[in-house]
C-alpha cells in the first residue's frame, strides 16, 4: 500500500514537472503540485502569510461570500504592478484559485503582447498578418498615451486583422461569449468580430458599441477592421462570459515603476468600465533599482495613485503587496540583497499602517533578508537574481492566494 500511494504521487508530480510550461492539471491538482514544491523551501515563512488591517477589505470579502452563498453577481480585482505581473505567473495562481473556489467570470483583460514585441501570459496567444508598433507607459511616455494595459500597438494599414486565441493549458475554462475593444478608433472605422474561423460572428452590444457579443462560448476571436483614417489604435481587450464569479484583471509593465501608470489620460476612462471592487498594487522592485530613488517620493506616488484609483472607482478597497527581496551585482558573479528593496517594504508597511489600508509583506513570508539568494541556490531566479522563474513566482502567488482564502472563511 505504502509502494502504491508512494508511485502514485512520484507520478503526480512527475506528470507536473513535464507540463510546467503547458499546464493542463486541474487547478486543485496543479496548487498541489506548487504547494509540494515549496514545502522543500525551508526558509519561506507561511504563517506571516497575512493580510493585514483586513478590515479595509470588508466588503470585498463580503462580496466574494455571497457569490459563493448565491452564486450570482461578479467581483473584479484589478492587480497593478510591473515585470512581475506582466508575465502572469504570480497573480495567475491568484486568479485560478479564487476562480476555483468562487465561480469564474471571464480571463477579464488580455493585451496582444506578441505584436508589440514583448512577453505576456502563457494561456493565450495573439495573432495579425498586420505590421504593428508597440509603445508601453515606461519609455515614449510623451508621444502616444499607452491605455489602461500600460501598452498600446497602432498600425497605418487601412485594412486590419487581429485576434486572441486561448490556450487550453490551465485547468480553467475560460471560453467567452463577450468581447469588450479599448480603441478610441472604432468609431471612425467599420469592425467585425468573429470566432477565427470566420464562422460565427458576434453582435455588438446597443448599450456599449466597443462590445460584441457571440451567440455561443467560443475560445478565440478576430476583430477586422476597415479603415481610411490615421494610424489604429489598440490598447487591450476584456473577455467575459455570462456566469457569476471572480473577474481578475491584470495590468503589469515590464521595467514599470508606479509613476508610470499616474499621469496616463487614458487609464481613468478606460479602468472606470471594469468596475473595480478591489485593487492590488504591486510595486516597489524597479524602484529599488533606481539611481535617484528617494522613499518619500515613492510613498507620495503610491499615495497619489491610490487617490487617483479613488477618483475613478469610489467603493473599491485596495491591498498593497512588498516586493520580494532582489539584489545587486557586488562583482563579477557575486551578488548581495539591495538594500532598498527592505527600505521600500518598510515605508509601504509604515504607510499603510498610518492609513489603515490592506497590506500584505511578501518580502517577509518569502524569506526577508538572504531570500533571493536561497531561491538563487534552489534554482528558481534568474542569472541577475532580481526575477524569479515561473515555479518561483508561482509559489509566492500560492501564498498570496492562501492569505486571501484564510480571511474570506473568517
Amino acid at each position: 500500500m505504502r509502494f502504491t500511494i508512494t508511485l502514485i504521487l512520484i507520478i503526480l508530480y512527475s506528470a507536473c514537472d513535464a507540463q510546467i510550461k503547458d499546464t493542463v492539471l486541474s487547478v486543485e491538482n496543479y496548487n498541489a503540485y506548487i504547494r509540494q514544491k515549496s514545502q522543500n523551501l525551508s526558509f519561506l515563512i507561511p504563517e506571516k502569510a497575512n493580510i493585514q488591517h483586513t478590515e479595509q477589505l470588508k466588503n470585498f470579502f463580503r462580496k466574494l461570500n455571497l457569490l459563493k452563498s448565491q452564486n450570482k453577481g461578479t467581483v473584479s480585482i484589478v492587480h497593478l504592478g510591473d515585470s512581475h505581473i506582466q508575465a502572469g505567473y504570480f497573480s495567475g495562481i491568484v486568479r485560478r484559485g479564487l476562480q476555483q473556489y468562487f465561480g469564474n467570470a471571464g480571463r477579464g483583460l488580455v493585451f496582444p503582447y506578441r505584436l508589440a514585441k514583448s512577453n505576456g501570459p502563457h494561456d493565450y496567444v495573439s495573432f495579425s498578418s498586420n505590421q504593428w508598433k508597440g509603445y508601453r507607459n515606461v519609455n515614449n511616455p510623451d508621444t502616444i498615451a499607452a491605455g489602461l494595459m500600460g501598452f498600446v500597438v497602432t498600425t497605418n494599414d487601412t485594412s486590419i486583422s487581429v485576434g486572441i486565441s486561448l490556450r487550453n493549458n490551465e485547468g480553467v475554462n475560460y471560453t467567452f461569449n463577450k468581447v469588450e475593444l479599448y480603441s478610441g478608433d472604432l468609431g471612425l472605422a467599420q469592425v467585425s468580430v468573429t470566432d477565427s474561423t470566420g464562422l460565427m460572428s458576434a453582435k455588438p452590444d446597443s448599450s456599449c458599441p466597443d462590445k460584441f457579443i457571440f451567440p455561443s462560448q467560443v475560445t478565440n476571436f478576430k476583430m477586422d477592421v476597415q479603415k481610411n483614417t490615421t494610424a489604429f489604435k489598440l490598447y487591450g481587450m476584456n473577455l467575459l462570459n455570462d456566469s457569476s464569479g471572480v473577474v481578475y484583471h491584470t495590468i503589469g509593465v515590464n521595467g514599470a515603476e508606479c509613476s508610470h501608470f499616474l499621469h496616463q489620460p487614458l487609464l481613468p476612462v478606460q479602468l472606470k468600465n471594469l468596475n473595480t471592487d478591489l485593487y492590488i498594487l504591486s510595486f516597489g522592485t524597479n524602484e529599488a533599482f533606481s539611481k535617484s530613488f528617494d522613499v518619500s517620493i515613492f510613498i507620495q506616488t503610491i499615495d497619489s495613485t491610490i487617490q487617483m484609483l479613488k477618483r475613478i472607482s469610489p467603493n473599491a478597497e485596495f491591498l498593497i503587496t512588498s516586493p520580494a527581496e532582489s539584489c545587486v551585482r557586488i562583482r563579477r558573479g557575486r551578488y548581495a540583497p539591495n538594500p532598498k528593496v527592505l527600505l521600500i517594504r518598510n515605508a509601504l508597511k509604515n504607510y499603510c499602517d498610518s492609513k489603515a489600508i490592506a497590506f500584505f509583506d511578501l518580502y517577509e513570508c518569502v524569506g526577508g533578508k538572504g531570500s533571493m539568494l536561497k531561491f538563487s541556490r534552489a534554482h528558481m531566479t534568474d542569472a541577475r537574481r532580481i526575477h524569479f522563474t515561473r515555479l518561483g513566482y508561482e509559489i509566492q502567488g500560492l501564498m498570496l492566494l492562501d492569505a486571501l482564502m484564510k480571511n474570506s472563511e473568517q
